[in-house]
């Protein structure tokens, strides 16, 4: 019994150092791969490995080569059974600032094992809280606004009902 359970042990703990010790960089080359498919190019970032991921810091983002906008930090954290990514400070360019926030704060994203058919989304910026998921599966996207204060540039894409305004989509 106690080979077995050194060998459990032993087998955890080799995937626990692979994880810490593989090159994330790599996932995160793959991903920008694949966005390139849809048209979002990430430009001039600086990449850094961190134990359970990557960091971005003053990345620029385009998407169908129209200058979107620009981050200042992304933290995306890849664990076995939840996975996170927090973006800082999304300012939006101002060709688009009549379609969409000017700004937002923060930007929370999570996946986790626990609810594997939605992702969760929190964020805050100049127009106050929203939070919301996306159905992976049903592609499909709702973002309430619980809290909303400078959504007169975006409100035309808003519905309204008895819980506040929401945005509501399949892609």
């Amino acid at each position: 019994m106690q080979m077995v359970k050194r060998t459990i042990g032993g087998f955890f703990l080799l995937v626990l150092l692979m994880w810490i010790l593989a090159p994330k960089h790599e996932l995160y080359y793959l991903l920008e791969k694949e966005l390139k498919k849809q048209g979002v190019v990430i430009s001039n970032e600086t990449i850094e490995n961190n134990w359970f991921g990557v960091t971005l810091t003053n990345a620029n983002i385009s998407v169908k080569g129209i200058q979107f906008a620009t981050v200042k930090e992304l933290n995306l954290n890849l664990f076995f059974l939840y996975n996170t990514l927090t973006v800082k400070s999304i300012n939006i360019d101002e060709s688009l600032q009549n379609m969409a926030p000017k700004t937002i704060d923060r930007l929370n994203i999570v996946y986790s094992i626990m609810n594997p058919l939605a992702v969760q989304i929190d964020s805050n910026g100049s127009f106050g809280i929203a939070n919301g998921t996306v159905d992976p599966i049903e592609r499909h996207v709702k973002i309430l606004f619980p809290v909303a204060k400078d959504i007169n540039t975006f409100k035309k894409f808003l519905k309204k009902d008895a819980s506040g305004w929401y945005y509501e989509t399949n892609y």
